[in-house]
């Protein structure tokens, strides 16, 4: 088990999103029992996918919801899944989608990720990554109840970040294209 073996990108064409749709299937319908129009809504294509490869193979997939730009912008993070046997032997890969997420988020320039927790064990886990519940009331649905979790992301403006800013031509040619771009002239820098 290497970190160095997960890969995680944006999803980028339709066969992509499919095998995003199917790691959904699998994790929160067949291994949790939920029904499919809680999985699957409207919201799917207004967000943005990301795909975690392990060893070359998708297992594992994270959405990227934009909710509002006011006051610094606001994200939900939602629907991570990673499939049982890559999540039983590699607990890295949940961090790469994290990872990738709060890049993928700073780069839109968002300042606030709001998320939802329903197994008070997975609050720890949320926790490391520097999500606190909001103090709101428990959401309760459909029998379930689910903590709001918020997570304030500093607002990164150094001369390091303005060197790769990104032109409306790189923009509009292929966004995940000049995120990852952006993200391999980061790495480098």
């Amino acid at each position: 088990m290497t970190k160095s073996a997960i890969d995680v990108a944006i999803v980028k064409s339709l066969e992509e999103l499919e095998l995003a749709y199917t790691i959904r299937r699998e994790v929160f319908m067949d291994e949790g029992g939920e029904p499919e129009d809680e999985q699957f809504d409207g919201n799917d294509f207004c967000s943005v996918h990301l795909i975690a490869k392990w060893d070359g193979v998708v297992c594992g997939t994270m959405r990227i919801r934009i909710i509002s730009m006011d006051e610094g912008g606001t994200a939900m993070w939602e629907r991570l899944a990673v499939q049982k046997n890559a999540r039983e032997k590699n607990p890295w890969i949940f961090r790469s989608l994290l990872l990738n997420a709060k890049r993928y988020t700073e780069f839109m320039g968002l300042r606030t990720v709001l998320g939802i927790v329903e197994n008070p064990k997975l609050m720890r886990f949320w926790r490391l990554y520097g999500f606190k519940p909001t103090g709101e009331k428990p959401l309760n649905y459909r029998g379930h109840e689910y903590t709001p979790i918020k997570l304030s992301l500093a607002v990164r403006k150094n001369e390091d970040t303005m060197k790769h800013a990104v032109t409306l031509r790189q923009a509009v040619r292929a966004f995940p294209d000049v995120f990852a771009q952006v993200q391999d002239a980061q790495a480098q820098g």
